[in-house]
């Protein structure tokens, strides 16, 4: 796997149901939630953040970050950037 799971509850709970009784801490309501990281480049992370309260999933990468509503549309650009980041350390 060339990722970690930093979160594995709400991870695996977002795959199969909706994320919107999830609790933040003040600091998740700040920075977001981490769900996963790369293991090859610690700059690509899924997380789940709060926007205008609404739950979304966001993926960065070094200084860009993009905004999804469904995990799957995330979990593909996660994915997406993580065979990038394999690609680059080959």
């Amino acid at each position: 796997m060339n990722y970690k799971i930093i979160n594995r509850q709400v991870f695996e709970q977002a795959q199969v149901r909706s994320i919107a009784d999830v609790p933040f801490t003040e600091e998740e309501l700040q920075n977001g939630m981490k769900l996963a990281v790369s293991r090859a480049d610690d700059t690509l992370a899924l997380y789940l953040v709060d926007v205008d309260g609404q739950k979304k999933f966001e993926v960065r990468w070094d200084d860009s970050s993009e905004l999804f509503s469904g995990w799957f549309s995330a979990w593909d650009n996660f994915t997406w950037c993580l065979n990038i980041v394999d690609g680059e350390n080959k």
